[in-house]
């Protein structure tokens, strides 16, 4: 099933591979990478006068890093914004065995090592995605016909020895990091101070994170408003998604429409006809190549809000499942919501490339033809098939 779902994939880019962006299109990406690569600079021009006044919403901020460097900007950034209780988790360096051997031997803990999704295999691996990270369609391509007569592999060690273009460590790496720190906060020991609220949010962030312009007076404003039963909710996601998932409240007069509120019920984030007429929307608008996110709809795993109550959940929630992508598998294990205009945004890794003006490569890996990395504080682009 997997191998004609890669064929008729590669035949639909095929088929559209002379589209290409018109000037405005283009132009539109052009602006929207320089004003990326000015966030830290707008974050600053537009940063409250004293943002000591505002109350955190959560008891502490949790950057998980494999880089020392990339936490400390993180957290002088966050000290900027009032906030000062901030800590490092250490996440696990794919780049290093032994690293990489823990991550496993966690995996393997928690029975998560021992089979695989149906979404995963090599050469799937290899186009995974994120912002500013495009899929690798050559080394899918060379995993897909290196195996296509071969069975598939079984567990994540099959799939780590099988694996000839690296697409793999990294995904395992951060499956274990996201469930490692789960497990640190389930038990306690990440709380470094006393908080007063029995089972209070934690801000969850990856290293190469930026938190958006005022995304404090509107987490302050908005998070009042987030469903009773939210376990996680994501300040960013990428991908596409619904307009059914809007989360809506009922008013008291039943003539008058429902009320809307700031987020989307991140559920079914795998469901298979959504998935292909995303990425023909895509191809259709003159996407290329490698701006296509396979992905499933509201992924991503770089900011978020938990507790340990849903860290505990959690927990026992994937206990012996089928490994995939650690997104996927939040979102299936707990009841994920996500704020539709982001309040996060991934940190460009060259700003001086940025400023100095993206080339087509840059452009195309860093926005498709829907923004499916959405843009600080602004509405979503419709996500509709026509």
């Amino acid at each position: 099933m997997q191998r004609w779902s890669f064929f008729w994939l590669l035949v639909a880019k095929l088929a559209v591979a002379e589209l290409d962006c018109d000037g405005v299109t283009c132009e539109v990406e052009s602006i929207h990478l320089l004003q990326h690569a000015h966030t830290r600079e707008v974050r600053k021009s537009k940063a409250p006068e004293r943002p000591e006044a505002l109350a955190s919403p959560f008891a502490e901020v949790l950057v998980l890093s494999i880089n020392e460097e990339k936490y400390k900007l993180s957290k002088a950034e966050l000290k900027d914004q009032g906030i000062v209780a901030v800590s490092r988790v250490k996440g696990f360096n794919a780049s290093r065995d032994s690293e990489l051997s823990e991550a496993l031997a966690l995996l393997t803990e928690y029975g998560n090592a021992n089979s695989l999704h149906h979404t995963v295999s090599n050469w799937m691996l290899c186009l995974h995605t994120s912002p500013g990270n495009p899929p690798n369609f050559g080394a899918a391509n060379s995993e897909f016909w290196r195996n296509f007569f071969r069975s598939s592999p079984r567990n994540v060690s099959e799939l780590l020895d099988r694996d000839q273009h690296n697409c793999v460590p990294k995904v395992v790496a951060i499956a274990a990091a996201h469930l490692r720190l789960w497990k640190e906060l389930a038990e306690g020991k990440l709380q470094t101070k006393e908080v007063e609220e029995k089972d209070p949010w934690y801000l969850v962030m990856e290293e190469d994170v930026d938190l958006c312009p005022y995304w404090r007076q509107r987490m302050e404003k908005e998070l009042p408003q987030a469903p009773a039963d939210a376990e996680i909710i994501k300040l960013y996601f990428f991908g596409h998604w619904r307009k059914e998932d809007e989360v809506k409240v009922s008013v008291r007069n039943d003539s008058e429409p429902a009320t809307v509120t700031p987020f989307l019920d991140a559920r079914d984030p795998l469901r298979g006809f959504d998935l292909f007429k995303a990425a023909s929307y895509e191809f259709l608008h003159g996407a290329s190549w490698s701006s296509v996110p396979v992905a499933g709809f509201y992924a991503g795993t770089q900011a978020y809000l938990i507790r340990p109550s849903s860290a505990r959940k959690l927990l026992k929630q994937i206990r012996g499942k089928p490994f995939q992508d650690i997104d996927m598998t939040m979102m299936l294990s707990a009841n994920n919501y996500v704020w539709r205009r982001v309040l996060a945004q991934g940190r460009p890794e060259n700003v001086d490339l940025l400023q100095d003006g993206a080339t087509e490569s840059h452009g195309s890996a860093a926005r498709t033809a829907t923004a499916t990395a959405p843009q600080c504080n602004m509405e979503p682009p419709s996500d509709q098939f026509w």
